[in-house]
């Protein structure tokens, strides 16, 4: 790095005085107020501004710019060294316009290019030149923007780790992927009971990994900001990750690291996962009916003319769509989704397959029991689509605040049960659960191969029963975990299975008519233990413990899609961090106001009159300044909630500061009017 450069006194000959910014000196003009960077402080530079930009005043002697300094001293301006103080307002909007790029993940950049001109002309057109000359100064350049994006998320995360603290318990969910620019990208949310008593679910940590992304790696990121923060392992309740050696290790798998910070912590396979596992696997017949529908699909989208040439084929039959879906193994909902594309087009498909002459293709489309096998697994996968749907929670508004091991608990165990009845309803022959497979079960043409379907389908169901109970071993039988029945029903529970500690408070709950009556028509647990049962701190302890604990990283999964839209290929250099935390953000709204007086104000003695103390009694304002003998430093950002209380605290400082000053003021006023009367008397 170059060394900074130190100003001259000599400069001045050439119209420059200096002027510090952000701890740098750098030459300021005196004649446009222009700053310049430190490394401008070169008589040569200096002399080429001045020639440049004020010719006319390149022969002037250095008297006139030491008067011009002089009369430059006088002039109000801002801390960056300009003119005057951007306004409050002024602030106020460049950082809304900021927020709302940040939350539409849009680059910085269109700030200056589109949002600015367009206000301005509309602004023009409708109220006049004068008013667009106001928002001609609303900063929204790309530095502008990107401050204004950090100094945003920072507030947010300070908010964040308030409430965190607040929290009795929080519990986090955690995943990496890789990028664009090929960078490893670990995100982190968390969940945490907030101010207003409902459990909320924000970002807490975006960051990159730099080398390796095993489970120690992730671990030390995690240690040093809790460290950083002061954040307690002992209140973390839970931790969820997915199913990656780096995070299931039993040596040093991140969730085994976890468990060693905290060994009650409890540690859970995103269901998500494992509900995509578990659907993995498929019988012989229907793994090859599987494959023939991709390469069917490939067929199509793997030339640009072959999509659109079926496009317009799709187009004259008048079908109700016309392009098919691919398959992404990482997307859970794809294949379902591109089975039932598949059926849906495939008359037009076998068309397509017969003008390209694409034989071999054409034949298992038209072979019945492949056909029959597509609408299966078509039928089946909505199926799992529509349970995938459901585990979700977290991040799915149609969700919000059922998004607890409980819920989930109960939809894997009703899907298991449901797999049951599809086989008791398979072996009599009776498809009603497969829409799509029953309408050629019950054409003729169809006839000689149910026999086969019905076998295949059978394996199948058996098949995908094994997987989930492979899957999901907990929830294989019934639920004999006391303190789990007692968060689902704690009027049904018996006293005497309960720990000593919570078996008064129980007996106490039990009884309380008004409380039974709230759980009778409470909307969802989390509502219940959170809002209705805060007279039993110990069993609300317990049942928070739990409510709190990721089930899925569906949160993470969400963030990696945002990720796509805010570092691309045309912005893969960026650090998404601080627009991550703005566009993830749901519950918590950076504080504006409290932003913009703090990022452009010198806080000292009368930065507090104005801008903490709004008036002074007894002190006019153009007189505040005389009364300033001592400098008070103090900053008061309001982003802690005790900022407000020590707000009035030194309003009612001040004020006693200025009245003693004040009583000072008069008494030797008065003392001096009293000695002018004498005089006056004696003469």
């Amino acid at each position: 790095m170059p060394p900074k450069r130190k100003y001259n006194d000599e400069y001045i000959t050439f119209g420059f005085t200096d002027i510090t910014v952000n701890k740098e000196v750098r030459p300021q003009c005196v004649i446009c107020t222009t700053v310049l960077s430190n490394d401008a402080l070169k008589p040569a530079k200096l002399e080429r501004h001045l020639k440049t930009v004020h010719p006319n005043f390149s022969d002037r002697s250095r008297e006139f710019f030491e008067g011009k300094k002089e009369n430059f001293k006088k002039m109000k301006l801002g801390t960056s060294g300009t003119r005057f103080e951007t306004s409050e307002k002024v602030l106020h909007t460049s950082y809304e316009i900021s927020l709302l790029i940040a939350k539409s993940k849009k680059p910085h950049t269109i700030g200056e290019t589109l949002i600015k001109p367009c206000l301005l002309k509309a602004t023009e057109e409708i109220l006049g030149k004068e008013a667009a000359k106001k928002m001609q100064d609303i900063p929204l350049s790309n530095n502008t923007v990107k401050s204004r994006i950090a100094n945003m998320s920072q507030d947010i995360e300070e908010q964040l780790i308030w409430l965190i603290k607040k929290s009795p318990w929080f519990a986090l969910q955690c995943d990496e992927s890789t990028d664009v620019a090929q960078c490893c990208q670990l995100l982190i949310f968390v969940r945490f009971l907030s101010g207003d008593n409902t459990i909320k679910e924000e970002l807490l940590l975006s960051q990159v990994l730099e080398t390796t992304s095993r489970g120690v790696d992730v671990m030390k990121i995690i240690l040093d900001y809790f460290e950083k923060h002061k954040l307690m392992w002992e209140n973390l309740a839970g931790f969820c990750t997915d199913g990656a050696p780096a995070m299931l290790g039993s040596r040093s798998g991140l969730a085994t690291l976890v468990k060693q910070k905290n060994p009650t912590t409890l540690t859970t396979h995103c269901i998500i996962h494992r509900q995509a596992l578990a659907s993995k696997t498929l019988p012989k017949d229907l793994a090859f009916a599987m494959k023939i529908s991709i390469q069917l699909v490939n067929a199509v989208k793997n030339s640009a003319l072959n999509t659109r040439v079926f496009q317009k084929l799709c187009a004259n039959m008048d079908a109700e769509h016309e392009t098919l879906l691919f398959h992404t193994e990482t997307r859970w909902l794809s294949k379902g989704n591109m089975l039932a594309r598949l059926f849906e087009l495939r008359e037009e498909l076998k068309v397509f397959l017969i003008d390209k002459g694409m034989n071999y293709l054409h034949e298992q489309l038209c072979e019945p029991k492949i056909e029959m096998q597509i609408a299966y697994l078509s039928d089946i996968f909505s199926h799992l689509n529509h349970l995938n749907l459901q585990l979700q929670g977290s991040g799915n508004v149609k969700l919000e605040g059922s998004a607890n091991i409980f819920v989930f608990e109960d939809k894997v165990r009703a899907f298991v049960c449901k797999i049951n009845l599809w086989i008791d309803k398979t072996q009599v022959k009776n498809y009603s659960v497969f829409p799509t497979l029953r309408v050629l079960i019950d054409d003729e043409h169809y006839k000689c191969f149910t026999e086969d379907i019905q076998h295949n389908v059978l394996e199948h169901l058996r098949v995908l029963k094994e997987e989930f109970t492979r899957y999901f071993p907990e929830y294989g039988v019934v639920d004999t975990d006391v303190v789990k029945k007692l968060i689902r029903n704690p009027f049904t529970v018996e006293v005497n299975n309960v720990q000593e500690e919570m078996q008064e408070e129980l007996i106490d709950l039990q009884n309380d008519s008004n409380l039974k009556s709230s759980f009778e028509y409470s909307t969802n647990l989390e509502e219940f233990w959170c809002k209705k049962a805060m007279g039993y701190p110990n069993i609300r302890q317990t049942a928070l413990r739990f409510l709190m604990v990721f089930s899925t990283t569906y949160l993470c999964e969400q963030g990696f899609s945002s990720l796509l839209s805010i570092k691309n290929k045309q912005r893969n250099r960026l650090n998404p961090s601080d627009d991550m935390r703005l566009a993830l953000s749901n519950s918590i709204v950076p504080r504006i106001s409290q932003l913009t007086p703090v990022e452009n104000t010198a806080v000292d003695y009368w930065t507090i009159a104005h801008y903490k103390c709004a008036k002074i009694a007894n002190v006019a304002l153009q007189d505040r300044w005389k009364h300033a003998e001592c400098s008070l430093k103090i900053s008061l950002t309001g982003q802690h909630p005790d900022d407000l209380t020590t707000a009035k605290e030194m309003v009612t400082l001040i004020q006693s500061v200025f009245d003693k000053m004040m009583r000072q003021s008069q008494q030797e006023a008065y003392q001096t009017q009293t000695k002018k009367n004498k005089l006056i008397k004696y003469m």
